[in-house]
């Protein structure tokens, strides 16, 4: 049996605000339509697009074969997942909303696109995209390197952590599909600071001595750490937002800005951070 990935066009930065769109115009399919023009429109890097390819080449088919949509023609509105992710962005904030994002694109991968479920296989390596693009069609999956689709699936499974890109190169991160999978357990907050420092001075030693370590790669270090714990990423920033400007023993906890703009740093009341250092006070 060959299986396709499921086409997704919308980027999975805009779910959460269209979905938020549906919700507040269930009822009136003009108005909702014409509201998600607006919103992809503006979001659109070619600056055009008409009403009916933003609706039902975009938006409606990546919520449906998410299954965030439910109903047809006027009647269309918010399934169950749709109308909590709406509510858990609305109330708990983005990250708990990511973290049950994720279980939505984790149940589509393993039933329909088996992306990441085929890519476990690798646990820690890089793999080119080409070595992926082969090894799912040994798998079964209708795709190729130039498969959009693909593409597109690649992009959701990277918005929520699942992967990780490096200079073209794909890596899975087992441990946040686990913790997804096996849903949280508790975690004081005690235990997350020493497996904090314990991974800070691992990766200190690593990077000669340099006290400046990148957020993204102590965000892996902690989660592998604190495995059987579930501690997914969205977990880590939650408590790595506490940090700043903690003082443990005689040591402070200080949070510094990119020379440039990177990836994976954290935002915290409006300052972007992308650096960690533990320095002593005396």
């Amino acid at each position: 049996m060959v299986n396709k990935i499921p086409s997704t066009k919308a980027s999975p930065a805009d779910i959460v605000n269209l979905l938020k769109i549906v919700e507040k115009h269930t009822g009136n399919i003009d108005e909702m339509k014409s509201k998600i023009h607006e919103y992809l429109l503006e979001k659109s890097r070619r600056g055009r697009r008409d009403e009916y390819n933003s609706v039902y080449a975009i938006c409606f088919p990546t919520l449906r074969r998410l299954n965030l949509i439910n109903g047809k023609g006027a009647n269309v509105h918010l399934s169950p997942d749709g109308k909590t992710l709406v509510h858990i962005f609305g109330t708990k904030g983005e990250l708990e909303y990511k973290k049950f994002l994720a279980k939505v694109i984790l149940r589509v991968d393993f039933e329909k696109a088996h992306v990441a479920e085929n890519l476990m296989d690798y646990e820690d390596k890089y793999i080119s995209y080409e070595t992926l693009t082969i090894y799912l069609r040994s798998k079964g999956i209708d795709t190729n390197e130039k498969d959009d689709r693909l593409k597109k699936w690649l992009s959701f499974l990277k918005f929520v952590k699942f992967i990780e890109k490096k200079d073209e190169k794909i890596r899975i991160n087992k441990f946040q599909i686990n913790a997804i999978l096996n849903g949280p357990q508790s975690i004081d907050f005690n235990t997350f600071l020493e497996a904090f420092v314990e991974s800070y001075e691992k990766l200190k030693a690593k990077s000669r001595g340099s006290k400046y370590i990148k957020i993204p790669d102590i965000e892996r270090e902690i989660c592998l750490r604190l495995e059987k714990y579930n501690v997914t990423t969205f977990d880590f920033r939650k408590n790595l937002v506490k940090l700043r400007g903690k003082k443990v023993s005689n040591k402070k906890i200080l949070f510094s800005k990119p020379g440039a703009r990177e990836e994976g740093g954290i935002k915290i009341d409006g300052i972007y951070y992308y650096y960690i250092s533990i320095f002593d006070t005396g």
